[in-house]
């Protein structure tokens, strides 16, 4: 049942769902106290490119307590946070309390989607060297480098395979819980291309699900906790977010919107047609008079811009697949991933261009190609963005 609830002709449109999105994800209104908060309030958070997305973690941060570069690679090899491939899947940052239960959910259709690339490569069986990555890190953390040696030493791994053989081994491992990521090495804080045994890196049972994993009530769960990190989202936003099947979200998303706990709305403007899902208490704060926080939502009349260095994975873009383009101006080309200019430059929740990550370690400048010219004010803004990731990279 779609559910019309206040708002512009009874329904959410693009300027109102960003303005809310903002807020859900963390980029305005109040900043949570620590990046490990930042990370359970949005459950897993794509971690392709690692620098960059630990900058975005600390983005979401109260300033007061907002940490550096050096603090957050720390929570990393402190397995505090822990990147692992899950979900689509893709390298992604969870908390340990959830990676046995998201691995357990999204694993089955990952490795199936694996076994047709692995055919096509004529792979053959990677499952002793699946065995083998556990082995090598039994007695202690490696190093990609150090694990390949090891399997190519012990014959499981032909020293002239593809390169995709070993990666898929070490997927394998991942998904079967048997390895994640582990500290770097001594001297190499910012690599953290390491393996550790998972049983040592995640606490025994399945986090928020009990002792127990039960693929409904896993289902459940990730209608709960995506839902309040992300805003207003479509039921195809989570499909293609999390990568589980509309015949497995459909039903749960019935229950929670019969028992109240979300709400489904008309899209209106360019979200006509679509029906979007948020939590009641979302719907209340921004459809039904509740305090919003001082996130603003509307056109910026009367406020300076808000630039956001935005790395090309930030949740903001990757979170939504059907309705991402509220965050896009249809005026101007889509960003792409092409080059060193991946990351995205946003005015006010709108990509208005790219950049890329400052090579090399300390303070320096950042390149930016903006997609169209921007004003006096957006460059001011755009200066002060750059002078906020300086600080963080030390």
């Amino acid at each position: 049942m779609t559910v019309q609830v206040g708002g512009v002709d009874g329904g959410v449109d693009s300027s109102l769902v960003r303005a809310a999105r903002l807020a859900a994800t963390g980029l305005r209104g109040p900043r949570l106290p620590d990046a490990t908060a930042v990370v359970d309030a949005l459950l897993a958070v794509q971690g392709q490119e690692l620098q960059p997305a630990l900058w975005g973690l600390s983005r979401r941060v109260a300033p007061s307590s907002r940490p550096g570069r050096a603090a957050l690679n720390t929570a990393l090899a402190d397995g505090e946070l822990l990147r692992t491939h899950l979900l689509r899947p893709t390298w992604h940052l969870v908390r340990p309390r959830d990676a046995r239960w998201l691995l357990e959910l999204s694993a089955p259709r990952v490795e199936r989607l694996m076994a047709s690339t692995e055919r096509a490569w004529d792979l053959g069986d990677l499952g002793p060297g699946t065995e083998a990555v556990a082995a090598a890190v039994a007695d202690g953390p490696r190093t990609r480098a150090e694990i390949k040696a090891e399997l190519v030493a012990r014959g499981v791994l032909d020293p002239d395979a593809p390169g995709l053989a070993f990666t898929q081994m070490l997927m394998h491992a991942e998904l079967r819980r048997l390895v994640i990521s582990g500290p770097p090495p001594a001297g190499k804080e910012l690599q953290h291309q390491s393996y550790a045994t998972f049983d040592d890196r995640v606490p025994a049972g399945y986090g928020p699900l009990g002792e127990r994993f039960d693929a409904q009530a896993a289902v459940v769960e990730l209608w709960r906790r995506y839902l309040p990190g992300r805003g207003f989202a479509t039921l195809n936003d989570l499909r293609l977010w999390a990568d589980v099947t509309v015949r497995d979200l459909r039903p749960v998303l019935a229950a929670l919107t019969d028992a109240g706990e979300v709400v489904q709305v008309a899209g209106t403007g360019e979200l006509e047609g679509l029906v979007l899902v948020a939590t009641a208490a979302t719907a209340d704060r921004w459809l039904g008079g509740g305090d919003r926080g001082g996130d603003g939502g509307g056109d910026g009349v009367g406020r300076e811009p808000v630039v956001d260095l935005l790395q090309a994975y930030d949740e903001l873009l990757i979170s939504y697949r059907e309705t991402r383009h509220v965050v896009l101006d249809p005026a101007l080309p889509p960003p792409d991933r092409s080059g060193a200019f991946v990351h995205c430059v946003a005015v006010d929740g709108v990509v208005a261009g790219r950049w890329r990550w400052p090579p090399g370690a300390g303070r320096g400048g950042v390149d930016v190609q903006w997609l169209r010219d921007p004003t006096r004010a957006e460059r001011a803004a755009l200066d002060a963005a750059v002078a906020d990731l300086d600080v963080y990279r030390g």
